[in-house]
């Protein structure tokens, strides 16, 4: 995918395109940017105004070669993609990921159904019948089995991942996530936490305030772009200032909470994505941060 794409902004009145337009320019830093450009013949996206039926019109009539994203609350019969309104921006970002991204390889091949020749005890294969057999000899048979049973058992993974450096705050909140019944994974480091990731499909992933590279933000962008089921993003900080949760919310984290955050806000953050039930912890005094 591209790192960066041009948006037309179509029939949208002049204090929604400044908004939009500055979202997109704070965005930037988060691939691929969407800039914002006047001309709609040469974008690469166009996004319209769905209320506003002649600029509907105007952009059917003119079948530019850019793709086309409505936002509003009818597609006018169009079939286009649409956001509804009021306008959710950081999900916006999303859809026009998905409407952006290449389309998928074609399906491999469909393999060959012929039923592989049986074969006697006594008969000898050629080369090329032994290659394109499924039928092997015992010692084969054997060899392979031996082969296989060697192989390390896959380490179990737990259902959520904790990515925190230091080590009396990260038990601490291995302690608070454990008390829900969660079965949770720590990692200090954060290029072992991108792999974890990578290899296992946790449903929630909890941030600590991380240093070095990838950054805590960076660690928020690539759980949130898994597929097909991106986790749950909650995201730690000493304070929580404006600045840090909109960059926070950029990066696609669903939550970004103080350590010293009380039980029943946490407890509530998790029964509202199914990670925890009502009543589901004991009390327990954890101390200061």
């Amino acid at each position: 995918m591209p790192l960066q794409y041009t948006v037309a902004l179509v029939g949208f009145p002049p204090a929604e395109v400044t908004t939009l337009s500055t979202f997109f320019r704070m965005a930037a830093r988060r691939p691929p940017a969407y800039v914002v450009q006047d001309e709609p013949r040469t974008a690469d996206l166009l996004l319209v105004n769905a209320d506003h039926p002649r600029a509907i019109g105007a952009v059917r009539r003119a079948a530019l070669p850019a793709k086309v994203m409505l936002i509003g609350h009818a597609d006018g019969g169009t079939g286009w993609p649409m956001q509804s309104r009021p306008v959710r921006l950081v999900p916006l970002l999303g859809a026009m990921d998905a409407v952006m991204a290449p389309p998928a390889p074609p399906p491999p091949p469909e393999p060959d159904t012929q039923p592989p020749r049986e074969f006697a005890s006594t008969d000898v294969m050629s080369p090329r019948e032994f290659v394109n057999t499924d039928v092997m000899p015992p010692q084969v048979l054997q060899s392979r089995f031996n082969a296989q049973s060697q192989v390390m058992p896959e380490v179990p993974r737990g259902e959520a991942l904790l990515v925190a450096q230091s080590l009396v705050e990260g038990r601490i909140l291995l302690k608070r996530f454990r008390q829900y019944g969660l079965d949770m994974d720590w990692c200090r480091e954060p290029q072992q936490a991108q792999a974890m990731m990578a290899a296992h499909p946790y449903r929630l992933v909890v941030i600590d305030r991380v240093l070095g590279e990838p950054d805590g933000l960076a660690l928020c962008r690539m759980a949130k772009q898994r597929k097909p089921q991106a986790p749950v993003v909650v995201m730690f900080a000493t304070t929580v200032g404006s600045m840090e949760r909109m960059k926070a919310g950029l990066a696609g984290a669903d939550a970004y909470l103080s350590r010293s955050v009380s039980e029943g806000e946490l407890q509530r953050l998790l029964m509202r994505h199914d990670l925890a039930e009502e009543g589901g912890f004991q009390a327990t005094n954890f101390g200061e941060f």
